[in-house]
């Protein structure tokens, strides 16, 4: 079975010495964030999900989710952990104090998230939208739901599914058939199928309710083909008592079945189905579809950053267990001479095949964290900065973000898995290590809350050119602003300059892609993928920026000196192995267009 440490230094080193965290404690949730505190907090999350978690993580996936007389069936060890994870508070740690939550803010809930990812994601998906559920109906919904579904939903006891898809269209929402149909008091009718829906159905809580995507109707009974008419609605799975909260009969929701997947077995992935279940219209105040689409836009955004923290997750567990087979595997001899001469051979990490393999993930992992770290401290600074201007600022380098760490992240993260594995070679792909579990978990988040080729083409033709290209504008500032405070600094150069020459090729990519646009409507989106790798390999550089400015510095209370040596090599990998490929894919980005799209498509 594979093992799991914590990264806990890493954190108190990322929070207290980069982030600083404890300079901002006029933010909520931030004012207890001193080291001490936040040591206990990180300690105490890594013994639950190392001791608690953990240990059952390979057993559930192998026992699986199961569809039996039309209910879900979890394994059965999900019973008490459930009970457990409820118990323990980190279900409800990052919820807002004033609806009964813990209060931590984002830079302390990205722990939970990246901890629950690499020792239990199938159990913590069950979960994973109690919270964000909690915050948007609290801030959208009707009065009785803010006295009686939010305060289950925090608890843990119920539980909350987010259903988009159907079986026929994906992200294109227009197509969707689910309907709504409006009654007298208020409440609509809802019919359809939802597919693909994680944790749409479980025996672990009393209630689920589903916050799904519907049509209203014209008046002539139609479907309009377009986005005018589509509505969030909260369609519990038991009917509730607007006045006393107390579960009802069945509300016409079933499941259909449960799908056979590649990864995540333990978490059942499921067909719902909606009879005339009886729903409640969730909306912002105002008309139109941006009010309609309000509370849908709250859930995606909190779900995509959380993608892409899995790809974090999935990394360090992965590294770890790789490196530590690679310190104890014997084969061969290193080039430079023996290590081991005791022995019948040397351990295959002095190999620089190897090195490129563990190096590589560690890098990405390391920086990874860092980057999120720094984005949580946007979200907090974006909502609570008192200066109007620099929440706008804050909000457009987020708008950036948000699309290039949930598809770089997750790409890179399954690259970095799938090299762990290779370390192992065939002991990898067998499942004793656990390695091929952690590719076949990864390998969905370049999927699921938007496929990242979706990602990659609403970055470079939506995102960055929105408000007058004010976000584009933002993130560039943003690093420029980096380089400035190390202008000069010759101990720098080695990251500064990889940067810099990382924001003229992306300037330079982005300007040649629109420029051929105007000529060639498919030009955006042929370059679009390679422009979003760059994003992503450029926010990574620019996090190791400042962390290997934080470390030369001398500003390390938190990292012992061997410890800050091997952070400034893994930042300098970064530097020296992955930031060079920003112009190569700059220079790739706009060719080979004629090659990808005149073909005629029956010759795909």
């Amino acid at each position: 079975m594979p093992s799991y440490r914590a990264p806990v230094d890493d954190y108190l080193f990322l929070l207290h010495d980069v982030a600083r965290v404890q300079d901002h404690r006029d933010l909520p949730g931030f004012a207890d964030l001193e080291p001490g505190f936040t040591a206990e907090i990180l300690r105490g999350l890594a013994a639950f999900h190392e001791e608690v978690l953990h240990p059952a993580n390979m057993a559930a996936d192998a026992e699986g989710a199961r569809l039996v007389d039309g209910a879900v069936r979890t394994p059965a060890v999900y019973r008490d952990l459930a009970q457990a994870y409820r118990e323990s508070g980190w279900l409800s740690a990052g919820i807002s104090e004033g609806i009964g939550g813990a209060g931590l803010p984002p830079v302390m809930t990205v722990a939970i998230s990246e901890f629950g990812v690499a020792t239990a994601q199938s159990l913590r998906m069950y979960f994973a939208f109690c919270a964000p559920a909690a915050e948007m109906l609290n801030t959208f919904g009707a009065d009785w739901v803010k006295a009686h579904v939010v305060p289950q939903l925090v608890a843990g006891d119920w539980t909350a599914t987010m259903a988009m898809t159907e079986p026929h269209c994906g992200t294109d929402l227009r197509q969707m058939r689910t309907r709504a149909l409006a009654q007298p008091d208020g409440t609509y009718r809802i019919s359809g199928s939802k597919m693909f829906i994680s944790g749409g159905d479980n025996d672990l809580v009393g209630n689920i309710v589903h916050i799904v995507l519907a049509k209203v109707p014209g008046d002539d009974g139609t479907l309009a083909n377009d986005l005018s008419t589509v509505n969030v609605f909260l369609v519990p799975k038991r009917q509730i008592d607007h006045q006393t909260g107390a579960l009802g009969a069945a509300n016409g929701v079933s499941v259909g079945s449960i799908e056979h997947k590649m990864g995540l077995g333990a978490n059942a992935t499921c067909v719902m189905n909606f009879d005339d279940a009886i729903g409640y219209r969730i909306a912002a105040p105002g008309q139109g579809a941006a009010a309609n689409m309000a509370a849908m836009f709250f859930l995606m955004t909190y779900a995509r950053i959380g993608v892409a923290l899995s790809g974090v997750g999935y990394t360090e567990i992965a590294q770890q267990n790789a490196a530590d087979y690679a310190r104890e595997r014997l084969s061969g001899r290193a080039a430079k001479g023996a290590v081991n001469p005791g022995g019948a051979a040397d351990p295959i990490v002095v190999h620089p095949d190897i090195r490129r393999l563990l190096l590589g993930s560690r890098s990405f992992a390391e920086g990874g964290r860092a980057l999120g770290i720094k984005m949580a401290l946007m979200q907090s600074l974006a909502r609570h900065a008192p200066d109007k201007a620099e929440r706008q600022r804050l909000t457009d380098i987020m708008d950036v973000l948000t699309p290039v760490m949930k598809a770089y992240f997750t790409d890179k993260g399954f690259a970095c898995v799938n090299d762990c594995l290779q370390v192992l070679g065939g002991h990898g792909y067998i499942a004793d290590h656990g390695l091929e579990h952690f590719v076949r978990n990864a390998r969905v988040g370049q999927i699921y809350e938007g496929a990242n080729g979706i990602q990659a083409t609403d970055l470079v033709r939506r995102k960055l050119r929105a408000k007058d290209g004010r976000p584009r504008q933002a993130f560039f500032d943003a690093i420029r602003a980096t380089l400035a405070q190390h202008q000069g600094n010759a101990a720098m150069a080695e990251f500064t300059g990889p940067l810099r020459a990382a924001v003229t090729d992306l300037e330079r990519a982005l300007d040649r892609a629109n420029a051929a646009e105007r000529g060639d409507p498919d030009a955006a989106g042929v370059a679009a993928y390679d422009i979003l790798t760059m994003f992503g390999i450029a926010a990574i550089g620019w996090a190791w920026t400042e962390v290997a400015g934080v470390i030369l510095a001398g500003k390390t209370a938190h990292l012992s000196e061997a410890a800050a040596q091997r952070k400034l090599a893994l930042a300098r990998l970064w530097s020296a192995r992955e930031m060079p490929m920003i112009a190569a894919l700059g220079a790739r980005a706009l060719e080979g267009g004629a090659a990808l799209m005149d073909l005629d498509a029956d010759l795909v």
